[in-house]
């Protein structure tokens, strides 16, 4: 956004004093191209010209050249109704981030084997800028499944079993920041130790499984994937659909679950009392 008080050439001509005297560096060009980026991603089903620029409370001019550059980039998409809408291309260049890219290799064939044992769908999500993001998904195997789109993102919120479970299995300070961004994006008159207990729960069972509280007639699996590092780096979730035709019951999924968790996890170099 603009910097009230400042000139565009004021804007770019260094650093501005922040509290306690460290400097802060603008770049309004490139600023107003990530502002655009952001109130798109939230954007499912995009926005005209003139509505971003009223958002963002900048001129439609000024903005022209910004939304063609990032359309020729590959970063927006315009459709045929004026619209734009945020492409996958940041996703795709998440997805070439080693750590991102490595957990991907490993996790995929085991998501693949554990889609047809359980004959259930299953996706993978990370903790990404408050909010949830799936990563990897595979379907079942079944005519019928229940599924998430793979590049989806959620709000961070308790009633998301991924969320409940990457603040879980965290150490206590990261815990602490999760349960209060859990807190801030819940409509419910929630408490911190009230969630803490739910947490403490999660991490004795070593999974969570309950009904969705989303979708009816789906019970949530889901368990965390730890690296070599000290907390979760994702969660591995499960969405079990009741069907009339499919013989796995609900404590084998479970088990299935567990152990694929614990392939991957082992395959990321987590310690074995991580695993157990």
């Amino acid at each position: 956004m603009p910097i009230p008080g400042l000139s565009p050439s004021q804007e770019s001509s260094g650093p501005l004093s922040a509290a306690g005297g460290e400097a802060v560096y603008t770049a309004p060009a490139l600023e107003k191209g990530l502002d655009i980026l952001e109130l798109l991603a939230s954007e499912a089903e995009g926005l005209l010209q003139g509505v971003i620029a009223q958002r963002l409370g900048r001129s439609t001019p000024e903005l022209f050249r910004m939304l063609s550059v990032l359309e020729r980039r590959g970063y927006l998409n315009r459709h045929a109704d004026g619209t734009y809408r945020i492409s996958l291309r940041l996703f795709e260049l998440a997805h070439q981030h080693p750590p991102l890219k490595h957990l991907l290799t490993v996790a995929l064939p085991i998501m693949q084997e554990l889609a047809e044992a359980t004959r259930q769908s299953a996706h993978l999500v990370i903790h990404y800028a408050r909010r949830i993001l799936i990563v990897a998904q595979v379907d079942s195997p079944e005519p019928m499944g229940f599924g998430v789109r793979l590049g989806a993102n959620f709000p961070f919120r308790p009633d998301r079993a991924s969320s409940r479970v990457l603040s879980a299995f965290q150490p206590v300070a990261v815990q602490d920041e999760l349960i209060a961004e859990l807190i801030a994006n819940s409509s419910a008159q929630l408490s911190a130790s009230k969630v803490r207990a739910e947490m403490a729960a999660i991490v004795k069972n070593g999974f969570h499984m309950a009904q969705s509280e989303t979708t009816n007639g789906v019970t949530d699996l889901c368990c965390p994937i730890f690296d070599h590092g000290g907390g979760a780096v994702a969660a591995l979730t499960l969405p079990y659909l009741h069907q009339r035709d499919v013989r796995i019951p609900l404590d084998s999924a479970r088990e299935s679950l567990v152990s694929a968790t614990k392939q991957i996890s082992a395959k990321l170099g987590a310690r074995a009392d991580r695993r157990e």
